[in-house]
C-alpha cells in the first residue's frame, strides 16, 4: 500500500502563476497611474478628477491579477501543509503494519483497498488465509481496536475503526 500524492508540478504551475500576475501588475500599474495624474481641474472641458474616477475601471485587471497571485500563494503553501500530513499519515501507516504480524498485514491492506469496509467472507479468500485463520485474526484485530464488526444478516462486514480510517484513507 502506498500513497502517491504529488504537487510538485501543481506547485510549479502556482508559482509560475503567482509570478506572472506579479510581473504583470509590476508594469501594468504604473503606466495607469502616470496616466491617470490630474494637473488641472479642466482641460480641454474635461474635468481630470473625473477621469482620476475612470481610474477604478483601468484597476480592475490589476485587482484580479493581485486575486489570483494570492490565491496561487495560498494554494502554494496549502499544498505544502497537505504534504506533510501525507507523510504523516505515511508513517502512522507504516507504524500499525509493524506492528501486524504477516497475515494481520494481508488482512489490513485488503480492508485498505476496499476503502476500509469489506464483507468477511472476501477475507477468507485471501490467499493462504482460510475461514478459521481470518476468523481468529479478525478477532485479535477486533481486540486491538484496530477494526469494527457489524452484523449484515448472516455475514459480517469488517471495517477500520473511524480514527484509523480517517488517518490511513483521507
Amino acid at each position: 500500500m502506498e500513497l502517491n500524492v504529488n504537487f510538485a508540478d501543481k506547485k510549479i504551475i502556482a508559482g509560475l502563476i503567482a509570478l506572472i500576475c506579479v510581473i504583470a501588475i509590476v508594469f501594468y500599474l504604473p503606466s495607469i497611474v502616470s496616466m491617470s495624474e490630474p494637473e488641472a481641474c479642466f482641460v480641454g472641458g474635461v474635468c481630470q478628477h473625473e477621469e482620476r474616477v475612470g481610474l477604478l475601471t483601468l484597476m480592475i485587471p490589476v485587482f484580479i491579477l493581485i486575486g489570483i497571485a494570492i490565491g496561487a500563494l495560498v494554494f502554494l503553501f496549502m499544498t505544502q501543509r497537505l504534504e506533510s500530513k501525507t507523510q504523516d499519515v505515511e508513517k502512522l501507516t507504516r507504524a500499525l503494519i509493524q506492528f501486524l504480524n504477516k497475515d494481520e498485514k494481508k488482512i489490513v491492506e485488503k480492508i485498505i483497498e476496499e476503502n476500509g469496509k469489506i464483507y468477511q467472507s472476501e477475507l477468507s479468500r485471501i490467499e493462504g488465509i482460510g475461514k478459521l485463520k481470518s476468523h481468529r485474526i479478525i478477532r485479535k484485530l477486533e481486540d486491538r481496536r484496530v477494526i469494527e464488526i457489524e452484523r449484515h444478516g448472516k455475514t459480517n462486514i469488517i471495517k477500520l475503526k473511524k480514527e484509523i480510517k480517517d488517518a490511513l484513507l483521507n
